[in-house]
């Protein structure tokens, strides 16, 4: 019998999709509903079929935002339409197996595990040979695969690793094709890890200029250190954020192309990732002073808050992140062993909370455009909220910018901390017509990215930092 004759059988999980609905699974559960964990973890030690049973029924498995394998489907695809029988058999649950099934359409059947046969392994093997009595050729991806090509008449390997690969040809069954995964690039990593978005952390530094210590090579060191550490963490953090919103990023217009939602990098190495980093992050930052490293803690605390429960909070969300803005302020102050300035973290939270409901505004404002109703998927907000957010983030950048002018009347002038300090009367109208551009950008639906990474890419907003910088320096000088 030639192999293409023979029917094609097709895994699901890291095989016909390019992650493991399983592994997806229980991290969203650890992640979304920890309570449910133990519950999830007593059937795993009962059996692999109970584990899958209970996430299921715990609706952890979302098939309808599952990122599949384009290359592979092309290819199958081609199968079909040369009249070759093809099913897809997975470990994973019926229901999860129907819906990935319906999604492809080319699918003569569709079976998933049930009545207690998890099919995986050495089970999915002996059901294979007793229903395909004549032979049958199997698309798979890892090891766990090997028992069934091992009773295979035909080898199909899709995005295997080396040692795997090795592994089957090494069975002495034909290899049909071999459908390959483009390599995971440096860039890629860094993608995931957001490396742009340490640019946040040079708040660091603001106590450290405005306490004129700035020519400290011990503060200024310190500081780098700090920041360094700083970026471990808020990198491992915003991986935990994009493992919690899988499911939403793999649905949405844009996010859907990050290195996890679009399984580039899978979830389990994504997690193992975080954890290093954040470990390193927190392990330096203890080394370096405790105190800050105690600062660290809680911003671990409040950013892992927010991402998993906090950000579905109307208003709740946007104050913490104007909190864990200032946080990193309140940081670069441990870092100096110098009592905080009242003015600069009131004016930090103000400032910051407007810049944040920016961000949810836009939102707001996309959905209006897309002509959404009700609430908008991952967020407390309903699109008829767009007034509210709109004053409430305009009023904030108001109060800020009249804390810099009593700054400067009541603190600047008194203290005599500035030899020219009429240079920073200009600093307020300069900060208050940056904040309105972006108030602009985000009424009108143009805010792309983050207020912050916003100001790094636009030309006025950069301008408008360098007269800021340079007013500072001559009021310094």
């Amino acid at each position: 019998m030639k192999s293409l004759t023979l029917p094609l059988i097709v895994n699901l999980n890291g095989t016909l999709s390019k992650s493991d609905g399983l592994i997806d699974a229980f991290l969203l559960t650890i992640l979304k509903r920890p309570k449910l964990v133990p519950i999830v973890l007593a059937a795993l030690f009962k059996s692999r079929y109970d584990f899958n049973v209970k996430l299921s029924e715990f609706g952890a498995f979302r098939p309808q935002s599952t990122p599949l394998r384009d290359n592979f489907i092309s290819f199958l695809k081609q199968q079909h339409s040369e009249g070759r029988e093809i099913h897809l058999i997975s470990a994973s649950p019926q229901n999860v197996v129907d819906a990935i099934a319906t999604r492809v359409g080319i699918f003569a059947t569709a079976t998933g595990s049930k009545d207690g046969v998890n099919l995986k392994g050495a089970s999915k093997a002996q059901y294979l040979q007793t229903r395909f009595a004549d032979g049958f050729t199997y698309a798979g991806n890892d090891a766990g695969d090997l028992d069934v090509w091992r009773h295979a008449r035909g080898i199909i390997l899709v995005g295997v690793a080396k040692p795997v690969e090795k592994a089957a040809c090494r069975l002495g069954v034909p290899i049909e094709a071999r459908i390959a995964d483009k390599p995971v690039l440096l860039s890629t990593w860094l993608r995931m890890l957001r490396i742009h978005q340490w640019s946040k952390n040079l708040l660091l530094f603001v106590p450290l200029a405005l306490a004129h210590r700035y020519d400290d090579l011990v503060v200024m060191t310190n500081g780098a250190v700090a920041f360094a550490c700083m970026g471990l963490v808020a990198s491992a953090t915003y991986i935990v954020n994009d493992l919690s919103d899988l499911d939403a990023d793999r649905l949405h217009r844009t996010k859907k192309h990050r290195p996890l939602a679009s399984a580039e990098i899978s979830a389990t190495s994504g997690a193992v990732c975080g954890l290093i980093l954040g470990g390193l992050g927190f392990i330096g930052a203890l080394l370096l002073d405790p105190w800050f490293a105690a600062c660290l803690l809680a911003y671990i605390v409040l950013t892992l808050a927010y991402s998993i429960r906090l950000k579905a909070i109307a208003l709740l969300d946007v104050f913490v992140l104007g909190l864990l803005y200032t946080l990193r302020i309140v940081m670069g102050t441990v870092l100096l062993r110098a009592a905080p300035s009242p003015w600069l973290l009131v004016f930090s939270l103000f400032f910051f909370f407007s810049l944040s409901m920016a961000k949810r505004h836009v939102e707001i404002i996309r959905a209006l455009e897309r002509g959404e109703t009700g609430r908008i998927s991952g967020r407390g907000y309903n699109v008829t909220d767009a007034p509210l957010s709109l004053s409430l983030g305009i009023s904030s950048s108001s109060i800020a910018v009249m804390l810099l002018f009593l700054y400067v009347a009541n603190d600047a002038y008194p203290a005599g901390a500035y030899r020219h300090p009429e240079w920073l009367w200009a600093i307020s109208p300069l900060v208050f017509l940056w904040v309105i551009r972006v108030w602009l950008k985000s009424h009108r639906g143009k805010l792309d990215d983050d207020p912050i990474n916003f100001a790094l890419r636009d030309k006025p907003s950069l301008l408008l930092g360098s007269l800021v910088a340079i007013c500072f320096c001559l009021a310094t000088l």
